[in-house]
């Protein structure tokens, strides 16, 4: 039998592990939250978010995290020495606290997309949370722009090959000819569908009665509890 819990419970526990990446400053206190909710992400969400774009995502993230490490926080003992470069242990951390933290938010956004519909997620956060149904209606649509924001880049980079221009997203070069219309079309895209949603009469929703915490909503808590206290008291014992 399937345990039953209410969308904005996913909703919750996604929040609250982003709150683990920005509030935890190091390696230790991410490690186990980032490799949990890493492959949890990935075995739940991927089919929303193909791994084209994933792979796009986590290049960014590291090579965005060794710059930062290299440029910011290249302190401590000597790690990698050559005439070019010379790599400390303060950027080795920076690099690895960064990637935790995107594989933190990105897997526990991942897990939550794959258990919920978005429609059924709109609906538990004005019924559960009391959200408002415009606030409700933001956050949701943001969640929707995964899938899309793939798609469009899919379509982009077939016309660019179609062209013979090049693919590569990672060229500097290229990065500002994809960008462009894949921001374009996301504006567009949320201006008619606020467009179409206020048409539709959300602003006179009216609210539903809430759903009582059943075993999943626990379950799920419980969870998110445990990798609080994980953070927390990990660096202690370290």
């Amino acid at each position: 039998m399937l345990l039953k819990y209410r969308e904005s419970s996913l909703f919750i526990y996604a929040l609250g592990v982003s709150v683990i990446a920005f509030v935890s400053n190091s390696v230790g206190a991410l490690l186990i939250p980032s490799l949990i909710n890493g492959a949890l992400g990935l075995m739940l969400g991927s089919k929303r978010l193909p791994m084209k774009l994933l792979l796009t995502l986590l290049v960014f993230s590291t090579w965005g995290a060794f710059l930062n490490g290299l440029y910011f926080h290249n302190t401590g003992e000597i790690v990698v020495s050559t005439r070019v470069l010379t790599i400390r242990s303060g950027a080795i951390e920076s690099f690895l606290t960064v990637n935790l933290r995107f594989f933190l938010i990105v897997g526990a956004t991942l897990t939550m997309l794959g258990l919920v519909n978005i429609r059924d997620l709109i609906k538990s956060l004005e019924r559960d949370l009391r959200m408002p149904s415009g606030l409700a209606f933001s956050i949701a649509y943001a969640f929707r722009l995964f899938p899309l924001l793939s798609r469009d880049l899919s379509e982009v980079l077939i016309a660019r090959r179609e062209r013979r221009v090049g693919t590569n997203v990672i060229n500097p070069k290229n990065l500002r000819s994809v960008l462009l219309p894949i921001l374009n079309l996301s504006y567009e895209r949320a201006v008619w569908g606020g467009i179409s949603a206020e048409l539709r009469g959300l602003s006179f929703r009216k609210s539903l009665k809430g759903r009582p915490l059943g075993p999943g909503d626990l379950i799920i808590m419980l969870a998110l509890t445990v990798q609080w206290l994980i953070s927390y008291l990990v660096p202690l014992l370290v």
